[in-house]
């Protein structure tokens, strides 16, 4: 990635939410049994602000 693409991007208040109903939407769908902790943690932030699972962050970068 270079630097002209390294530029932090800013979403709404609305926007955000959207995409957190989506990235729970698609999480859902892929894992029907899986429980608000399973998320959590496959969902937590590791180094440099990315998801510890790097699956989970792929799917976030999809929702946003």
């Amino acid at each position: 990635m270079g630097a002209k693409e390294d530029l932090r991007m800013m979403i709404s208040s609305e926007e955000g939410f959207a995409a957190m109903f989506e990235f729970l939407n698609r999480y859902w769908q892929e894992f029907k049994t899986a429980a608000v902790p399973d998320v959590l943690s496959d969902a937590r932030p590791a180094y440099g602000g990315q998801s510890s699972d790097p699956a989970a962050w792929i799917d976030w970068q999809a929702s946003v």
